[in-house]
Parts: structure tokens; C-alpha cells; sequence
């Protein structure tokens, strides 16, 4: 009776056991599967852009780049030229629209990347005027280097809004003389534009 009642004992002391260590374990995983989260994304800084579209003469629109080594090497369209000039060629005129296309007020300047070339270039004139038609920023006897010219916009702001566009003319005549100069026949004159924008 006494040997009865100790392994009842012993089992009823298993199943305590085993009931304990089981709610234990469904307590653990109980709480394991209580959790919350919040979470922020996106946290991140950026510089606003500096870029401009360059259309000369109605044609393609040329696209601003960051390096100058790049624009030299993808070039924009020609803005003003002549070709087989003759005694009664009275001059040639071009113009190209500049627009700023970035997030920045910016101001811009033009020059020329290179000195001009070619025995043309002194029997020649260059005036280059804006929009407002006020002030020639360029005016020539005889095409040479461009230092870098300050441009406004036809408000006369040097800082240019964005998506403001100006349009800018480039006028090539005969310097007087031409019709006359020996030097001249076979000859010829080239030069490259280059427009800065910088805020």
C-alpha cells in the first residue's frame, strides 16, 4: 500500500513537473511573440543641381555638363559661321538661348575655351549682345580671346532664376579693309564659345 502510494507520489510529481516546465515554455514564447517596431527611412541630404540648356539657332537642345573636358568633347551646335566669303559678304549673325534648368539661382559668363585661329580672324568683327539689346557684352575689331564676360538677363540681374532663358546674339562682319586685304583669299578663322554657369 505504502510502495502504491510512493510511485503515485513520484507520478504525480512527473506530471507537476512536466506541466510546469510546459506553461514555462509557452510563457517564454508567449512573450518572445509580443513585439512592437517603428522605423525611419529615408533620412538623407542632397545638393541642389546646377545645369543649363544651350539652343542655338532654333536647333538642338544641348544638355550642361559638369566638366568642361566633356563639353569641349560633345561639343553644342554652331552658332554663327560663313563659308566661300567673297568682297560683297556684308556679315553673318546667330544667336543661341541659354536657359537655367537647375534648382540654384546661378550666374553665367561666356569666353572662349582657346585663342581664335586663323589669319582671318583680325579681318574680322565680333559683337555679342543680349536679349535687352542695351550693351554689347563682346564688341571686336578683329575676333580674339574672350575672357570670361558676366552675362544678364534682360532685367540686367546678374543671378539667374530657374527656367529663366536669355537669348544671346553673335554678330560676324568684315572689318573695313576686307574686301582690299591680300592676306585674306584661302584663309580662315575659327573660334570656340563656351559658356560658364556658376552659383
Amino acid at each position: 500500500m505504502e510502495n502504491r502510494k510512493s510511485k503515485r507520489s513520484v507520478r504525480m510529481a512527473l506530471v507537476l513537473s512536466a506541466a510546469v516546465a510546459g506553461s514555462a515554455l509557452i510563457g517564454w514564447g508567449g512573450l518572445a511573440a509580443w513585439q512592437a517596431y517603428t522605423q525611419n527611412n529615408g533620412n538623407a541630404f542632397s545638393v541642389a543641381s546646377l545645369s543649363h540648356t544651350n539652343v542655338a539657332n532654333g536647333g538642338v537642345t544641348c544638355n550642361s555638363t559638369n566638366s568642361s573636358a566633356t563639353a569641349a568633347s560633345t561639343p553644342c551646335s554652331v552658332i554663327v559661321s560663313g563659308s566661300s566669303l567673297t568682297s560683297g559678304w556684308t556679315g553673318s549673325t546667330g544667336t543661341v538661348v541659354i536657359t537655367d534648368t537647375g534648382a540654384l539661382p546661378s550666374t553665367f559668363s561666356v569666353s572662349t575655351p582657346a585663342a581664335p585661329t586663323g589669319a582671318l580672324c583680325p579681318a574680322l568683327n565680333l559683337t555679342i549682345t543680349g536679349a535687352d539689346s542695351v550693351t554689347p557684352y563682346v564688341s571686336q575689331t578683329g575676333i580674339a580671346a574672350i575672357s570670361a564676360t558676366p552675362l544678364n538677363t534682360s532685367s540686367g540681374s546678374t543671378a539667374w532664376a530657374q527656367t529663366t532663358s536669355n537669348t544671346f546674339s553673335f554678330h560676324v562682319t568684315p572689318e573695313s579693309g576686307f574686301s582690299t586685304d591680300n592676306s585674306v583669299p584661302g584663309e580662315s578663322c575659327n573660334f570656340n564659345v563656351l559658356f560658364t554657369q556658376s552659383a
